[in-house]
């Protein structure tokens, strides 16, 4: 075998290329498994309040991007869509009851953000509040899913950990609730079916920003990496 032909695919442009496309790949799937989510608009006024369910799903689906999108960032390229599946599937249980609290939480700012009244001093005050908590929870549902993707923790550990990283991990809490708080605002300066298209670059920045996060955890509360006999930490 000549030099070439042993080299051939380590060179920038093709890992470049190969880390766009699963980049694409982990988008794509991230709506393929959310499609009752994108379809809300027509599914509410057939379904009524019963269409909320699809949000159910989106726990499971970011858990399984984050995991493919671990492996990606790790140098791993085993297929964006096999480890994708892989994961949705082992995870499915336990990220639905992680997610859950989350969505309940975040549905409930919501609620009372479109639900305040006028555009006087109180009220504005109020709605900077509820966006700040809602980042803030935004965060730390993304640091329980990237948890869930990566270590094998008892839920309760998870929920712990959540929170818990955004004060140990200031930075990273920092630079995600920025990528978050800049990509819902080009959704609501645009529209929001831009996030069929920029969903799966959003959640890989993420996972890029919370790589010191991971490396935190897996020192100090696993079993290889720590003192805490939490839970081994799994590839990703």
């Amino acid at each position: 075998m000549t030099a070439k032909e042993a080299h051939y695919g380590t060179g920038p442009l093709f890992r470049t290329a190969g880390l766009v496309y699963g980049v694409m790949v982990g988008g794509a799937l991230l709506v393929l498994a959310n499609a009752l989510v994108v379809l809300m608009p027509l599914l509410a006024g057939l379904l009524g309040p019963a269409a909320l369910l699809g949000f159910v799903l989106v726990g499971p689906s970011l858990v399984a991007v984050c995991y493919a999108f671990n492996r990606l960032l790790a140098g791993e390229d085993s297929g964006v869509f096999r480890v994708f599946v892989r994961s949705y599937r082992s995870n499915f249980g336990q990220a639905v009851v992680v997610w859950l609290p989350y969505a309940a939480l975040l549905a409930v700012i919501l609620a009372n953000l479109t639900s305040l009244p006028g555009s006087d001093l109180p009220s504005v005050a109020a709605r900077i509040g509820l966006v700040g908590l809602g980042l803030l929870v935004c965060t730390a549902a993304f640091h329980a899913m990237l948890l869930l993707a990566r270590f094998t923790f008892r839920t309760v550990d998870i929920y712990r950990l959540s929170v818990y990283s955004i004060g140990a991990c200031k930075r990273v809490a920092l630079g995600n609730v920025g990528i978050l708080f800049v990509a819902g605002f080009v959704l609501i300066s645009t529209t929001v079916w831009l996030m069929l298209f920029v969903g799966g670059l959003t959640v890989y920045l993420l996972c890029l920003n919370s790589r010191p996060l991971l490396a935190f955890v897996e020192q100090k509360f696993t079993v290889d990496g720590g003192s805490s006999p939490a839970g081994p930490a799994r590839v990703g």
